[in-house]
């Protein structure tokens, strides 16, 4: 159910990684034939990686101006003509052109695929569609190897081979239903900000780049010289795709369930351990085992790439993982523009055998910059770590990766709306009727009909939401906060139409505009109160219930970096001071509510709360009452604290006593009678302190010895 209605996008994509997967074994390989040196060799493989960078930076603008189906053809026939060149002219300077052409197409392609596949998912099944993307990639390039056997690579066939798959790979993807999607540009994070955020993040992916590009695009030279060709080639080759398939599973576990900075060390530690014994198994002839130990260095090799992004994206909000993404690829696309010809350069000086040499050096320098790294900053909880999710570098900023902030879709208006939206300009009543007859039959697309009528000037928010709501009422929060999403603009009118029409789900409905509005969402809770507080107390307590403890399950929901950067208390504390503003007489039922929602919040919101007491005693000082009602107020506040949230019992005690010392005694004694602190340790605790010190400085010492003992 997940890959049928992707079924002809991902025939594409293995029809064109196969292309690319007998590419990238041919051309090495003839080169070498036609006798071009290893250092050239190097230089042409590294081009595929400069017009991988071209095409990751400039896939998405040519994608918002040409549309996705004729990116993907037009990158077909140019891959295909590309390849085609590359048999005819054999020349370094030609082949180095068609590897830049290659590699811009390629990613180009890539991107057209992911954001295809990311238009039609879903949030749940994301991650499902990008592993079997990415399995059908990897599929197909470890396929590709094989098709090197079928032909003699002096000749024209295999090119001829790979262009017609090339070619292919267009057919399915032009005649599928699905129409491409409407995608924005993103915007990449600066490398000095990324770099500061996750050093160690920013070196290993660097370092997949050198170290995978630099294995793989050298490899087939170190296999022909050591007498490995057609079949075995292939074997050997494909056993260094598989690696990179099956290696991701294992260290996705051990990703998720130990330290990632460990493991890290480990893949790196396996890559020097692998390289030291090629040329051992290759003197001895043992090539089962040295395909082996090729999988276990490539497959550990590509699995850097994901794990340096999961170590960044520990460090950024979800919101700017796409933007960190973008960055990261760039890096990867310059470790892997030099690691082919830094390859090359050293077997060139020590032979065909020093590619390993060079995969130990530099793998070398990573373990120490680990190491380094290990000691200068202390390790993130496991809990607290990002999941690893199966990765490569495609070329794309895939919003299919889950830990991306999701975004819904835009809408394709249907013909009925089309026909709503025309009408509303001239007669907006029947709008309204024909918006109220489309929801009757089509309820599931009621809120996009709404949202798109909302847009309208002529348009009552008020009666559109009414006649729809009618209509398709199990709808009716959906519908709020597609219409506020739509046009925040008017979020007050319809507040003012649901708070005076007092609909069955008044509470939820108030709420969903409220989290459909971030930026604002206080703001719409404040404007409710305003209409509703004086005339329904308890629906304003319950509102307020509602909203901080949605807020609450979301906090438990984000990522800790994102979390952090809630600001949880700052914005219990201003949901309070807006509504005690609103509604003063139910000043303390307000901040008990948001505390208990909350309750980490309790100490800034007891805080705002007293001095709002103050503050009002400081408006009306010729009441002599008032400080008697102060300490009456802040006596029952405690009391509420210490019966529903003992635990934060004392912290609320001591900000009350830091406000208003008068009320230290009796706090002290509602502690005790409440057992929220050990009465026998806290009377020692006072009995001990000279009677010169102040009740509020005996309560806060007597406080620290019950922390220090529990």
């Amino acid at each position: 159910m997940t890959i049928k209605p992707f079924f002809l996008l991902l025939i594409s994509c293995f029809l064109l990684m196969t292309g690319y997967g007998l590419s990238n074994i041919l051309l090495p390989v003839r080169m070498q034939n036609d006798g071009i040196s290893v250092d050239n060799i190097g230089l042409v493989l590294s081009m595929l990686s400069v017009g991988f960078l071209a095409g990751s930076y400039y896939s998405r603008k040519l994608l918002q101006r040409v549309g996705h189906i004729r990116i993907f053809a037009m990158c077909g026939s140019l891959t295909s003509v590309a390849i085609l060149i590359s048999g005819l002219f054999p020349d370094p300077y030609v082949l180095g052109l068609m590897r830049v052409l290659t590699g811009f197409c390629i990613a180009c392609t890539n991107a057209t695929l992911d954001s295809w596949l990311s238009f039609s998912a879903t949030e749940k099944n994301r991650g499902r569609i990008l592993s079997i993307n990415q399995m059908v990639l990897m599929s197909a390039l470890f396929s590709g190897q094989f098709l090197l056997s079928v032909a003699p690579i002096d000749g024209m066939v295999l090119f001829v081979i790979s262009g017609v798959l090339f070619s292919l790979a267009i057919t399915p993807i032009v005649i599928s239903k699905q129409q491409g999607p409407i995608i924005e540009d993103s915007e990449s994070m600066s490398l000095i900000t990324i770099a500061k955020l996750s050093p160690l993040g920013v070196v290993s992916c660097f370092y997949c780049g050198l170290l995978y590009a630099g294995l793989l695009n050298m490899l087939p030279i170190f296999a022909n010289d050591h007498g490995i060709q057609n079949l075995n080639l292939s074997i050997f080759m494909g056993s260094a795709i598989l690696g990179a398939i099956i290696f991701q599973y294992p260290i996705a576990y051990l990703s998720d369930h130990f330290d990632r900075r460990k493991i890290m060390l480990g893949m790196v530690s396996t890559i020097i351990l692998a390289s030291l014994s090629i040329p051992f198994l290759m003197a001895l002839d043992m090539f089962n085992l040295t395909l082996f130990a090729i999988a276990v260095i490539t497959g550990v090799a590509a699995c850097l790439y994901p794990m340096s992004m999961s170590e960044t994206f520990d460090k950024v909000l979800k919101t700017q993982i796409l933007s960190a993404m973008s960055s990261l690829l760039v890096i990867y696309a310059c470790g892997s523009i030099l690691g082919p010809y830094l390859a090359s350069l050293t077997m060139k000086w020590f032979g065909s055998e020093a590619l390993f040499s060079f995969m130990i050096i530099g793998a070398s320098t990573l373990l120490i910059f680990i190491m380094i790294r290990m000691k200068q900053r202390s390790a993130l909880p496991q809990e607290d770590q990002d999941n690893f999710v199966m990765q490569t570098p495609s070329g794309a900023v895939s919003v299919l990766d889950p830990r991306t902030d999701y975004i819904e879709p835009v809408f394709k208006q249907s013909a009925e709306v089309d026909v709503a939206i025309s009408l509303a300009t001239k007669n907006p009543a029947i709008a309204v009727n024909m918006a109220k007859a489309l929801a009757l039959k089509d309820p599931q697309n009621a809120s996009h009909l709404a949202a798109a009528l909302s847009t309208i000037d002529e348009i009552n928010i008020g009666k559109l939401y009414a006649a729809i709501t009618t209509a398709a009422p199990e709808m009716a929060v959906h519908i709020a906060e597609a219409l506020t999403t739509a046009s925040p603009e008017q979020a007050e009118e319809l507040v003012d139409w649901i708070t005076n029409d007092h609909p069955e789900q008044l509470t939820s409905i108030i709420v969903a505009i409220a989290n459909s509005m971030p930026d604002n969402g206080i703001g719409v809770m404040e404007y409710a109160a305003e209409n509703m507080s004086d005339e329904d107390p308890e629906q304003l307590l319950q509102m307020t219930e509602q909203y901080m403890t949605e807020f609450s399950d979301s906090l438990d929901e984000m990522r800790p970096v994102d979390r952090s950067a809630a600001e949880s208390e700052q914005t219990a504390t201003e949901l309070y001071n807006r509504l005690s503003d609103v509604s003063p007489e139910h000043s303390a039922e307000i901040a008990l509510t948001v505390s208990e929602a909350l309750p980490e919040s309790s100490n800034m919101v007891a805080e705002a709360y007293v001095s709002n007491l103050i503050e009002g005693e400081n408006e009306q000082k010729d009441n002599t009452d008032s400080a008697e009602n102060i300490e009456d107020a802040v006596n029952d506040y405690l009391s509420q604290v210490v019966e529903n949230m003992p635990e934060y019992a004392v912290d609320v005690a001591s900000t009350f006593i830091d406000s208003v010392p008068e009320v230290a005694s009796e706090m002290v004694e509602l502690l005790q009678d409440a057992d929220a602190v050990d009465s026998g340790d806290l009377s020692a605790s006072i009995d001990d302190k000279p009677e010169e010190n102040s009740i509020e400085e005996q309560l806060s010492d007597a406080v620290e010895t019950q922390k220090l003992d529990s």
